[in-house]
């Protein structure tokens, strides 16, 4: 169970979100929407540990993020990053062995054949689900993926869904920012919509 109670987060002198509170079941595939600005990576990143609450608390069970060192933090969550970029000529393989290879996420996200391309090559859909397979290739009980959906095909779409629901059924928590339709969400068992208002 993720809780986050209360919590007001300033980034560059200006206050994100303010006295929010919510919780995220475990097991459970929630989605935060809402418009551009509202705070969605801001709270992905504070649940993550990277970013502190002026005020309020954020909790994973018994843990506070913020509180907790980064390497307890790797054995607990994993966060697919929107735009990542790769400067360096690594093969796909190669970066996601670094990750810890899994061959069955590779062949769920169709990477198998991109495994001798160079990084720097990649589209930015294939970029992503580079980024999404070396999130959850770190088999960790939560899954943090901020617009995981964005730059994908509509065949990508539903292979990362059906991969996510998979985990799902296997007790991982996975919280996605989705800049898309409610109505397009009815894979995930929680939305969150409230940051705006």
């Amino acid at each position: 169970m993720i809780t986050i109670n209360e919590i007001t987060i300033v980034r560059d002198g200006r206050e994100i979100i303010y006295d929010y509170s919510e919780q995220i079941p475990a097991g459970s595939i929630t989605a935060i929407v809402g418009p551009n600005g509202s705070g969605k990576s801001t709270l992905l990143a504070a649940i993550a540990g990277d970013i502190a609450p002026v005020k309020g608390t954020i909790t994973i069970d018994d843990l506070h993020p913020i509180l907790t060192s980064p390497a307890q933090l790797a054995q607990i969550r994993a966060v697919a990053i929107q735009n990542q970029s790769y400067t360096l000529g690594f093969s796909v393989q190669q970066i996601i062995e670094m990750a810890g290879l899994a061959q069955d996420v590779m062949q769920a996200l169709e990477l198998t054949s991109l495994a001798d391309r160079q990084v720097t090559t990649l589209s930015g859909g294939e970029a992503q689900r580079i980024e999404i397979a070396r999130a959850l290739i770190r088999d960790t009980p939560i899954y943090l993926l901020d617009e995981p959906l964005s730059a994908q095909d509509v065949q990508s779409k539903a292979r990362i869904i059906e991969l996510l629901r998979e985990l799902r059924d296997q007790g991982r928590t996975i919280l996605v920012i989705a800049h898309i339709d409610k109505s397009s969400l009815s894979w995930c068992d929680q939305i969150i919509d409230t940051l705006a208002q």
